[in-house]
């Protein structure tokens, strides 16, 4: 979600993702939960994907180093109750879901970007048990915050903030806001936008950096839910949005509406730096550090890149032409931004390079297929 942003779960655009999580369970972690109410790339080389699914096991917890047995503080209280609690907005109604980051199975078990990583985190600690605990995205640093304490930590596609007495782990993913357009709009980049209207997710903070980023639209209209619908029938030009949840609600429109499959396409990706971070108490940093090495040790691994692959995939490469001056490749089978970077450059360690000069066409590095077009130096 986009800076502050409110919740974007909708029941309705589950039924896509029911399929992809049938049976995904990950061994080793027990997953339950419950709701409580509230007032309130690496430098591995992202690998190209094959054009079929790969093997998933990204949700077993990897190899991370165990937390000592804890005799005081938030290490302490989450080993004595052997269950570690996340607070996580999964929906309305609570977990009906917010794809791509919280999935229920079709046997109700949670799923989805942010509980594999709950998971990791949770066997980091030393515990085999998670508990998903349900707010509003509006109300989750308020229970993170409750003296109870009634959530260890907050994992739900979450920017951080500068909320007094919560710490904020290493990011766990890199994002941006891209721009969905209709199909055979002549839109390309959000320069195009001028002189018409724009759409946004109903969000302040959002509403400040898209001013910043388009210039010279006539109206910006702020939405809630509908928008993919207001989009297609011309309402405004362009709705800028979060990658991760543009990709996932947008395929799941069209299950929701088969006659309009292909009526949208996104034009720009990562046209915002963003973050999303596991928030911890500001006291409690003990746990801090252990969240901090389970982030790295997932990001470190390959199942980082296949829960990627298979929870935030969606966004096709944009077809933008290649800049004057400038060649590019077509990606084969098996390749990584890495081993581009060592076939046309000459080193493995240029993969940063390539990854500039492609953002705006590819929603992450993990995510190139077979075909696409990578623009080199």
């Amino acid at each position: 979600m986009s800076e502050g942003s409110g919740n974007v779960g909708k029941g309705c655009i589950l039924v896509l993702f029911l399929l992809m999580a049938v049976g995904m369970i990950g061994a080793g972690v027990v997953v339950t939960f419950f709701t409580l109410e509230q007032s309130g790339p690496d430098g591995g080389g992202p690998v190209a994907g094959p054009a079929e699914p790969a093997q998933v096991t990204s949700d077993h917890p990897v190899a991370t180093p165990v937390a000592p047995r804890a005799k005081q503080g938030a290490l302490k209280r989450i080993q004595d109750r052997g269950v570690l609690l996340v607070g996580m907005d999964t929906g309305e109604p609570p977990f009906t879901g917010t794809p791509p980051m919280y999935v229920p199975s079709e046997t109700g078990d949670p799923d989805g970007f942010d509980t594999a990583l709950a998971r990791q985190i949770a066997a980091a600690v030393g515990v085999s048990d998670i508990k998903v605990v349900h707010a509003k995205y509006s109300g989750l640093e308020d229970l993170l915050l409750d003296p109870t304490p009634k959530v260890d930590v907050l994992i739900s596609g979450y920017v951080p903030t500068d909320t007094d007495g919560i710490a904020w782990s290493a990011s766990y993913l890199e994002f941006g806001l891209c721009l969905v357009v209709p199909a055979k709009s002549k839109v390309r980049t959000v320069a195009d936008l001028f002189g018409q209207p724009i759409g946004i997710f109903d969000d302040d903070a959002a509403a400040e950096e898209v001013g910043r980023l388009v210039k010279g639209y006539t109206e910006m209209v702020r939405l809630e839910d509908g928008y993919w619908d207001q989009l297609a029938s011309g309402r405004f030009a362009g709705f800028l949005y979060d990658y991760p949840y543009a990709a996932a609600e947008i395929e799941a429109w069209y299950v929701q509406n088969p006659s309009r499959a292909g009526s949208l396409r996104i034009a720009q990706y990562n046209l915002t730096d963003s973050t999303y971070n596991v928030g911890v108490r500001a006291g409690e940093q003990d746990l801090l550090g252990v969240v901090n090495q389970a982030v790295t040790s997932w990001r470190d691994s390959d199942a980082y890149g296949e829960a990627v692959k298979r929870w935030l995939k969606g966004g096709k490469a944009v077809e933008a032409a290649v800049p004057a001056g400038k060649r590019a490749v077509k990606v084969e089978k098996g390749d990584t931004l890495s081993l581009i970077a060592q076939r046309e450059l000459g080193s493995v360690d240029r993969w940063p390079e390539l990854w500039d000069l492609n953002r705006d066409r590819f929603p992450n590095p993990h995510l190139i297929e077979v075909g696409d077009e990578v623009v080199l130096p």
